[in-house]
């Protein structure tokens, strides 16, 4: 489950009927949350390959729509996962030597979900150190699907379609 960027915080400021105060209260929670991501996200430069570190330093793919996830099973010890995302433009975000895939759709049980639990568009995703060699990422759809998984440094990459 993400630890910083919080889909349930994400819900929260946009149900309706929250109130002002509440609102202000759920911002500056974000605020403080974001900040402290931030910080163990930058200790990651050396960690992540320059174009990735870049990409996620700013936007990453929020908003983007997800069109399809691939797992290459090589091994238990080589999986390799796709996403194929898509807005102006198309990518391919690859990580390699997956050690740890997990699936879980937060919203499945939801009876009067915020978003359209079909529509799996990208709103925040957590890249976070393990340890000394390995990185965590987990990104949560607005559809309430979550991903995470567990890959070696540098073991990401992203390819612009034509």
């Amino acid at each position: 489950k993400m630890k910083y960027l919080l889909y349930e915080l994400h819900l929260a400021q946009n149900m309706d009927g929250t109130n002002d105060e509440e609102l202000v209260k759920l911002d500056a929670q974000w605020i403080e949350n974001a900040k402290k991501y931030k910080e163990i996200f930058n200790t990651l430069s050396d960690r992540l390959p320059q174009d990735i570190f870049n990409r996620f330093n700013s936007w990453g793919f929020h908003d983007y729509r997800l069109i399809k996830i691939e797992i290459e099973h090589k091994s238990l010890l080589h999986s390799n996962i796709h996403f194929t995302v898509s807005s102006d433009d198309d990518w391919i975000l690859s990580f390699n030597n997956v050690s740890f895939f997990q699936f879980q759709h937060l919203n499945y049980e939801n009876d009067k979900p915020i978003y359209n639990r079909e529509i799996d568009d990208w709103l925040y995703e957590e890249l976070l150190p393990i340890n000394e060699s390995t990185l965590s990422f987990e990104v949560v759809l607005s559809s309430g699907g979550n991903i995470l998984l567990h890959f070696p440094d540098k073991s990401v990459s992203m390819k612009k379609l034509k």
